[in-house]
Order: C-alpha cells, then sequence, then structure tokens
C-alpha cells in the first residue's frame, strides 16, 4: 500500500510539473489525475527549479484550479524540490528498490514508467476507460492491436469521451505492441 501511495504521489508530481511547465490551467478532476492527461512527462524531466520555485508554481496552479487535496501540497513540493531542483542533484536511487523494478513485470513498469495507471485502472474507469473495458470493446478485432499501439503513441481524444489521452512518442514499437497486445488480454 505504502508502494502504491508513492507511486500515486510521484505520478501526481510529475503531473504537477507537467502542468506548471506548460502554463496551463486545467479544469478539476481528481488529484490523481493532474496534468497528465495533456501533458508529456519530458517537461518533468526537463525542468530544474528551487524549492521556493516550486511552491509558487504548485501555489499558481492550484489558483488555476489543479486538484490536490491541501496535505498532498508539501509531498508533491518535497517531490518536485528532491527530483527536479537546480539547487542539488538528485539521491542516488535505492539499490534494492532499483533490483525490485527490475524483476518487476516489463509491462507493469511501462504502464508506471508511462502513468498509464494514473488514468486507466485494470476493473474500473478513472478517466479514461479500464483495461478491462477496452478489451472487451475490440475483442474478436484482428487489427485492435495495431490500431491501440497507434493510438498510445499518437495520443488523442473521441474514442473514449473528450478528455484527451497524451500521445507516447519515446516507446519503441515492441514497447507499444507489448502494451497493446497486454491491455487486449484483460477481458
Amino acid at each position: 500500500m505504502k508502494r502504491l501511495r508513492s507511486a500515486r504521489l510521484a505520478a501526481m508530481a510529475a503531473a504537477v510539473l507537467l502542468c506548471l511547465a506548460n502554463g496551463a490551467s486545467v479544469t478539476p478532476l481528481s488529484a490523481q489525475d493532474g496534468c497528465a492527461l495533456c501533458h508529456e512527462i519530458t517537461h518533468v524531466t526537463r525542468a530544474k527549479l528551487s524549492r521556493g520555485e516550486w511552491q509558487d508554481n504548485v501555489r499558481n496552479m492550484i489558483e488555476r484550479g489543479m486538484p490536490i487535496a491541501p496535505e498532498e501540497i508539501p509531498i508533491v513540493v518535497d517531490y518536485l524540490a528532491t527530483y527536479y531542483s537546480r539547487d542539488a542533484e538528485a539521491p542516488a536511487p535505492d539499490p534494492a528498490a532499483a533490483a525490485e523494478t527490475a524483476a518487476q513485470d516489463p509491462v507493469q513498469r511501462l504502464l508506471a514508467d508511462n502513468a498509464c495507471v494514473g488514468c486507466h485502472g485494470m476493473e474500473q474507469k478513472i478517466v479514461g476507460p479500464s483495461f478491462r473495458e477496452v478489451a472487451v470493446r475490440y475483442a474478436g478485432d484482428a487489427g485492435a492491436g495495431t490500431r491501440l499501439a497507434a493510438k498510445i503513441k499518437a495520443g488523442g481524444a473521441g474514442v473514449w469521451g473528450v478528455v484527451p489521452m497524451p500521445p507516447h512518442p519515446g516507446l519503441s514499437d515492441a514497447q507499444l505492441a507489448q502494451l497493446a497486445n497486454w491491455i487486449l488480454s484483460r477481458k
């Protein structure tokens, strides 16, 4: 449970940063959804701000409608200031955690690394459809894997509603096929 909360907060912090980097105005959704709906993770990895700048940016995004619980604000600021600071290097990864991640199912790593589970639940809709809903909808469709891989790469909106899915252009064709096949097997 602690790891799930930590992963959720890390994803939320990444989403917060994505909004901040783009100066986006967002409509309230839920704290776990954040700005990752519209923005790529590359904004997180290249931004380097001081703790004070992160605090100011988080406050600015809250004023613009960013959904976040008050008790989560210091956690998000701490995360951003620790891992995306221009004042200090990010701490080295914990070797035990790195070993656990390396041993983890590769699809689960892809889902976590690309914030898929911030919007898609295994069995329940979060922002986008659940993985099971996607699998059921496309069951028996021989071309679904190719189309789903293309959709993951390009992003878009309209098939499941108006909320856009961000693109994932950094994923290889093999990773895209692996994700699409895994999703389609969830029925």
